[in-house]
């Protein structure tokens, strides 16, 4: 167990006491390592004239004799509260050694001709006034949370200030001052209002998160379905934009409103729901896009009988050729939908962003204030989260995460009672950058589509099949 280390300074002299090792020797610096920190002496003509096993005593020109704490102690070291004195007289060595007996520890201390300069705790200094006797004794600095806490006070009234202005523009750009909905149908563009102020979307409210708006939306077209196909809430700075789309519903009893059934490409029939008209083809069957699969045209001993409307869903298999290229080292910005509105302070090329939400983003400046002489602007700025993908890639991961692309890309493409039916690699390519895939792909889609039955269609005698 090693005890605390002890210095004694004398002229051109240094004894230190429980030291562990020398990690730094020359004849003008000399590091020892203690327990609690490394001690630093430089100056010049350092030798070190005894050595024992827990000893050392230095002879030289000292200027500066440092102490830095270990990690421990760091952050204890660095809050409290540390005066820096000018040290004038004469004797000043006399003065340290009063200051060692006195147990005042000596954090820093550096050398002049007619004056030191050190450092202590603020605690000690009442016990050091005790000593000073014939030297004059000067404050220099302050450090540590002495520091910390005469700064605030001395700039106080700034500090207060860029506080309050923080909070107000937090404040005021979270608040919706305008509410604009987009139509030229002023009855529905009131209903609309009317909705919006019952789930709380009003003037001189908070903005809405992201979910909470998705659920607003949500509840306004379950409840006005037949009318709006969709809606959109858009933050702008401190106005919300409502655009929407009227649900447009077909005339299903249209005159003349005879059609058939057709392949809308080329596939092999695997499922048939018909609920009106006369079924041409059947399941297992190659068709061409374009070709007839149920008629609206009922036939009955080679004549026609009736027109009708052929209704009906028809799946088929369909195949698909795909390419990707996918880089072993791969990286991406990807824009996720969560929008924010932010004030920026912009100067020279660093960026204080005050009400950011986003931990990564993609931000479009609007400058409100700029300053024609000094480099300083204040933006007022749409902030769009974005996520980033930073991976490294094997040959193998790389294969995978292609597959996946490609595989996700047709699925965002495919509807209820669509999906992959299977999938092979043919071609393979792999260099030392990336790796190219040909991907083979049978999908089972909705391959229905609709052909309207012309006004003379019923004169012909004939049919073909």
């Amino acid at each position: 167990m090693y005890n605390e280390p002890k210095i004694i300074i004398l002229k051109n002299k240094l004894n230190v006491i429980n030291f562990l090792n020398i990690d730094q020797f020359s004849d003008n610096k000399i590091v020892l390592k203690t327990i609690n920190n490394n001690i630093i002496i430089t100056g010049s003509n350092l030798v070190i004239s005894k050595l024992v096993t827990d000893e050392v005593l230095i002879n030289g020109n000292f200027s500066k004799i440092e102490f830095r704490w270990f990690m421990k102690n760091k952050l204890l070291y660095l809050f409290k509260s540390k005066i820096i004195l000018k040290i004038s007289g004469k004797n000043l060595l006399n003065f340290i050694k009063k200051v060692k007996d006195n147990n005042i520890d000596l954090l820093d201390i550096k050398y002049s001709n007619s004056y030191i300069v050190i450092t202590i705790y603020k605690s000690d200094y009442k016990k050091l006034l005790k000593i000073k006797t014939i030297y004059d004794i000067d404050i220099i600095d302050y450090k540590g949370i002495h520091k910390i806490n005469y700064t605030i006070y001395k700039n106080l009234i700034i500090i207060s200030f860029i506080l309050i202005s923080i909070v107000l523009i937090y404040l005021l750009s979270n608040t919706i001052f305008s509410i604009d909905v987009i139509t030229n149908d002023l009855e529905f563009r009131e209903i609309i209002l009317k909705e919006l102020n019952s789930l709380g979307i009003k003037k001189y409210r908070f903005k809405r998160k992201f979910n909470s708006l998705q659920n607003i939306k949500t509840k306004i077209i379950n409840k006005y379905r037949s009318e709006i196909e969709w809606i959109e809430i858009e933050s702008i700075g401190t106005k919300y934009i409502i655009k929407y789309e009227p649900r447009i519903i077909k005339d299903s009893n249209k005159e003349n409103n005879y059609r058939n059934i057709i392949a809308k490409k080329d596939s092999i029939i695997t499922k048939m729901i018909v609920h009106e008209g006369e079924i041409i083809k059947n399941i297992n069957t190659y068709v061409k896009k374009g070709e007839i699969i149920v008629s609206g045209t009922i036939y009955l001993n080679e004549e026609i009988k009736t027109l009708k409307s052929a209704s009906g869903t028809i799946y088929g298999e369909v195949w698909y050729k795909a390419n990707i290229k996918y880089p072993l080292k791969y990286y991406e910005s990807i824009e996720t939908g969560k929008k924010n509105t932010i004030f920026s302070l912009v100067f020279l090329s660093k960026r204080i962003n005050i009400n950011s939400k986003y931990k990564t983003s993609n931000i479009t400046d609007n400058i409100i204030i700029k300053n024609n002489i000094l480099p300083i602007f204040i933006t007022h700025s749409k902030e769009k989260e974005t996520k980033i993908i930073d991976e490294s890639n094997t040959t193998s991961e790389a294969i995978e995460k292609a597959k996946e692309k490609v595989i996700e890309k047709i699925n965002s493409t495919l509807n209820k009672g669509e999906y992959i039916k299977n999938y092979k690699i043919i071609n393979k390519n792999i260099t030392k950058n990336y790796v190219e895939l040909d991907i083979f792909f049978t999908v089972i889609e909705n391959i229905t589509d609709y052909e309207e039955i012309r006004n003379n269609y019923w004169k012909k005698a004939y049919f073909i099949i």
